[in-house]
């Protein structure tokens, strides 16, 4: 056999003349990609770089071989495709003109990312963290740790498809540990999923995919990379505030899929109509105290949700499990129960701890049980039997206060007003009714409207700004506003076109109301350019609703720079802002005149000028006596040089 070689498939080695690999089954004579690096490429001197793995519109991801140590690596290419393109047949990556400094912008924070991730390696267990980060082709590379193991889907797949509360509280503590550490580096993940967690081979998780925050919302400048039913809300909307609340819903949102085997809802459906099932509902073995934790961390609206792991925490394991048995105290009284009962079903003694002093036993060491199950000292169950009396009489007395209520209603139809009760029910906020109108029909048949009730006067909100009345409204918890987003042709983006409850009715105060805001109409006539620079034309297009366009520089010395010179449809044509089409805009950027190099080694040449009297008494200057090469220098020395040619 002939000499060994690495496998670019799998990084592990083969011998040179096996073209397919026997461990992965990677052909060595498979095509590359020519936009990803060819494989067998060196970087940085050591790292070999392997087929690409996987990407996204931040760069690229590919397995690697440290020839250094002798290891597996992940090597993570800062490549955004839409900012940049490879040199044919090169590493090297072009930066197009018109995004440096995106380009530049979104870099440098890929590369604090990945320094801050680099500095929690070994203090942070349950993640993968940086190992090595450096600069080379125009770009950053960042190097990560081999991960051997599998994605929580797979594993998932392996398993049932689901875990046991019981397995999710001895696997995930570590991990919300570690997540709670990533938060006080000021990391937000914004895509926790079951495909973005590994189980490793000890059976221990690991986040990865971790990426700059415009790969994790939609309209912003990179194609986004949402993993739809773990995304919460605000990574669909670019104006919302995201933070570690952010994480909540996707980690919540990833026990809801674990727990009852079913992804969860997308947040844009939910935002829609909200029928998504409380995790105990669909699996009645989640405790129901877990189950309110879930869906607390998956409110639709930040304010609403648990806002930072250490409070999921709490909440989700509010019972602590006894110190001694390592047993939930509901599991420990429920094995007890067991323990009591004799196979055929009836109690039996417990041990009485040795304690030979009772009086019926006869120093046996245990107790008497009557044919209830309960010893003669059972004092701590009194409240079990008088507990149900109890609940029969306070279910009694409110049947009695309901027929009350009912009898007075009805007596105040008469001639003879008595007084109508009121009773005021506080439901949650996310509770609360979008109208208080309760309609009935009455055995007439006629429709009678109660008279709808509050403390407050509901204010006319359409043709607000739907971003600026929000924040007047919640700031002190008055009213609440729920978008619907449509198009309108008569009200531009941003603005409120109707409202669920009529301007005056009287609302109680903490309310919700559902109000439609306007996404600008479907399509606009493109306005006249002529004349204008392209930020006013931008300006315009935007207050029309239209955000789907690209600037494109050309040269032209017969106009200034910065003015339209041309679109890609004409003007006056109908644009359709639904559609996938993007509107390029030509405007003039002329390259400026290399400016004349200042004189650093010695000021120019003094003018000669008629002495004055002052100068003729006065002592000769030292520059006077400077190298007659200075002062005479040639005049086209001092011409401008030529533009510096830039290799490709």
């Amino acid at each position: 056999m002939g000499e060994r070689c690495l496998c670019y498939g799998c990084m592990q080695f083969k011998h040179e003349e096996e073209h397919v690999c026997p461990s992965c089954g990677y052909d060595d004579r498979t095509p590359n990609d020519p936009a990803y690096i060819t494989p067998g490429t060196i970087l940085n001197g050591h790292f070999a770089v392997g087929i690409r793995i996987g990407s996204n519109s931040e760069g690229a991801t590919y397995i690697g071989y440290n020839q250094s140590i002798g290891c597996r690596v992940l090597i993570r290419e800062y490549f955004p495709r839409q900012l940049c393109s490879r040199v044919p047949g090169k590493a090297i990556i072009s930066v197009d003109p018109k995004h440096v400094v995106q380009y530049k912008a979104l870099m440098a924070e890929f590369t604090e990312l990945n320094r801050s991730l680099a500095q929690m390696r070994g203090s942070v267990n349950h993640i993968n963290p940086t190992s090595d980060l450096f600069a080379t082709n125009n770009t950053t590379y960042a190097v990560y740790e081999y991960l051997e193991g599998v994605t929580l889907v797979d594993y998932l797949k392996d398993n049932a498809g689901e875990l046991t509360w019981k397995q999710v509280s001895e696997v995930f503590p570590p991990f919300f540990t570690s997540l709670s550490q990533i938060h006080n580096n000021a990391i937000i993940h914004r895509a926790i999923s079951p495909e973005t967690i590994y189980v490793t081979q000890k059976g221990e998780l690991r986040l990865s995919g971790f990426s700059v925050s415009a790969v994790r919302t939609v309209h912003s400048e990179l194609e986004p990379e949402i993993f739809h039913g773990y995304a919460a809300p605000e990574q669909y909307s670019p104006n919302q505030k995201q933070g570690t609340w952010t994480d909540v819903y996707g980690i919540c949102a990833v026990l809801y899929r674990i727990l009852t085997g079913c992804k969860p809802t997308d947040a844009p459906s939910r935002m829609e109509n909200d029928n998504l099932c409380a995790p105990h509902e669909m699996n009645p073995s989640i405790p129901k105290h877990v189950s309110r934790v879930i869906m607390k961390g998956m409110s639709l609206y930040s304010d609403d949700r648990i806002k930072t792991v250490t409070e999921l925490v709490t909440a989700l394991f509010r019972e602590e499990p006894d110190p001694a048995t390592g047993k939930f105290p509901a599991q420990r009284r429920a094995e007890d129960d067991t323990q009591r009962r004799e196979p055929n079903g009836e109690h039996r003694r417990p041990r009485n701890n040795g304690n030979s002093n009772n009086k019926n036993n006869g120093g046996s060491g245990y107790r008497d049980y009557d044919q209830k199950g309960y010893g003669s000292d059972a004092h701590e169950n009194v409240i079990d039997r008088i507990k149900v009396p109890v609940i029969i009489a306070v279910l009694l007395a409110c049947v009695l206060m309901v027929i009350a209520i009912i009898v007075l209603q009805l007596l105040d139809m008469g001639p003879t007003t008595l007084g109508t009760p009121t009773i005021e029910t506080t439901l949650p906020q996310e509770m609360t009714s979008v109208s208080d109108n309760i309609v009935t029909e009455s055995d007439s048949g006629t429709e009678v409207t109660d008279a709808p009730s509050g403390d407050s006067s509901m204010p006319d909100l359409v043709g607000k700004n739907f971003e600026t009345k929000k924040a007047q409204l919640e700031s002190d918890g008055w009213l609440y506003l729920v978008p619907v987003y449509a198009y309108s042709d008569k009200y531009k983006a941003g603005v409120i076109t109707d409202q669920s409850i009529a301007a005056g009715t009287p609302f109680t105060t903490g309310a919700v109301v559902e109000v439609t805001v306007s996404k600008g109409p479907q399509s606009i006539k493109l306005p006249e350019y002529e004349g204008k620079t392209l930020k006013e034309y931008e300006a315009i297009l935007e207050s029309m609703g239209m955000t789907n366009y690209n600037t494109v520089s050309v040269e032209n010395q017969d106009m200034k720079n910065g003015m339209v010179v041309e679109l890609s449809k004409e003007a006056g044509e109908e644009f359709d802002l639904t559609g996938s089409e993007t509107l390029k805009i030509y405007y003039v950027a002329n390259p400026e005149a290399t400016p004349v190099p200042l004189q650093t080694t010695a000021p120019p040449a003094p003018i000669e000028t008629a002495p004055t009297t002052e100068e003729q008494t006065a002592p000769p200057l030292e520059l006077e006596t400077d190298p007659p090469a200075v002062v005479d220098e040639p005049v086209e020395e001092m011409t401008a040089p030529p533009a510096p040619v830039i290799p490709e």
